[in-house]
C-alpha cells in the first residue's frame, strides 16, 4: 500500500507557504544590525566620528569634508583636471597633509558654540583648506563691510590664524545678479572689497603678518552652485579662506 502523508507534513508534490519565514528572518536580521550600528554611532565621541569619517573617505577616494553641509563635486563651470572640485581647477585631496587635518579640526572645535557653523564649510582640495564663508553671516546684501555680529567668529579664526605658518589667500565671490552702485559698479568690485575687508581685519585688529595673506575678487565667475535657483545663488554669495599647504624649501621651511 502506499503510503500517506500525515496531515502535519506537506506533501512532496506541494509547495511549502512557509517560506516566506526565511526572507522574513533575514530581513529581521538586517534590522537589528542596521539599529546596532546607528547607535554604536551615537555613542561615539566627536573626534572619533571625525576620523572614522576620514578613513571612509580615504578608502572610497572621496572628497574630504571637514564639517559643515557638503558641496556637490564638479559643479563649477569648468571641471578640475583628475578629480573634480568644488573650485575651478580645485583637484580634491584623497590624502589631505596630516597638518591640514588638524587646523580643519581646530577650527571645528573653536566653532562649536556658534550656531553659524552648520552654514561654513570646510573642504581640503588640492589648493589647502577653503573655509566657505557665507554672505548672509558676514556681510549684508551689497555691502563688504563686515558685520559686527560675525567678528566674535572671525576673531576666534583669526586666533588659529595666528598659531600657523601657512599663507592665506581671501577670495571674494558672488552670485550672478548685477549690481551697480555708488560704491560698487559691478560684482568685480563687491567681491574685492569683501575679500579686502577680511584681509584688513585680519591684519589691522589681530595683526598678523601681511605678508602672509593675498586677496582676490571673482565676481559671479566662480560658482559652487546653480545661480539659476536662490537655493544656489545663496551658496554662491561667500568669501573663501584658503589655507595653503606648508611647502618645504631647499635649505630651510
Amino acid at each position: 500500500m502506499r503510503r500517506r502523508c500525515r496531515p502535519e507534513e506537506p506533501h512532496p508534490s506541494r509547495p511549502s507557504h512557509e517560506r516566506w519565514m526565511v526572507s522574513y528572518a533575514d530581513f529581521v536580521t538586517l534590522l537589528l544590525a542596521f539599529f546596532v550600528t546607528m547607535y554604536a554611532i551615537t555613542r561615539l565621541d566627536a573626534e572619533k566620528l571625525s576620523q572614522a569619517q576620514l578613513s571612509i573617505q580615504r578608502a572610497l577616494h572621496a572628497p574630504v569634508f571637514l564639517g559643515g553641509f557638503p558641496l556637490v563635486p564638479g559643479v563649477g563651470k569648468t571641471p578640475a583636471a583628475g578629480r573634480t572640485g568644488d573650485l575651478t581647477g580645485a583637484v580634491l585631496q584623497a590624502d589631505p597633509p596630516p597638518q591640514l587635518e588638524e587646523v580643519a579640526r581646530t577650527i571645528q572645535r573653536s566653532l562649536t558654540t556658534h550656531r553659524e557653523l552648520a552654514d561654513i564649510r570646510l573642504l581640503i582640495t588640492g589648493r589647502g583648506l577653503v573655509i566657505h564663508l557665507p554672505e548672509f553671516v558676514f556681510f549684508n546684501s551689497g555691502e563688504a563691510d563686515l558685520r559686527p555680529e560675525s567678528l566674535p567668529l572671525l576673531d576666534k579664526l583669526a586666533a588659529i590664524l595666528a598659531q600657523i605658518p601657512n599663507h592665506v589667500a581671501i577670495e571674494g565671490h558672488t552670485d550672478n545678479r548685477p549690481i551697480h552702485t555708488a560704491a560698487f559698479p559691478s560684482n568685480w568690485e563687491l567681491s574685492t572689497h569683501r575679500a579686502t575687508s577680511l584681509v584688513r581685519y585680519f591684519i589691522e585688529t589681530h595683526h598678523l603678518d601681511p605678508r602672509r595673506f593675498s586677496a582676490a575678487g571673482y565676481g559671479e565667475y566662480a560658482p559652487v552652485a546653480d545661480n539659476s535657483t536662490e537655493a544656489g545663488r545663496r551658496l554662491n554669495r561667500r568669501v573663501d579662506v584658503i589655507i595653503k599647504p606648508l611647502v618645504n624649501r631647499p635649505g630651510g621651511n
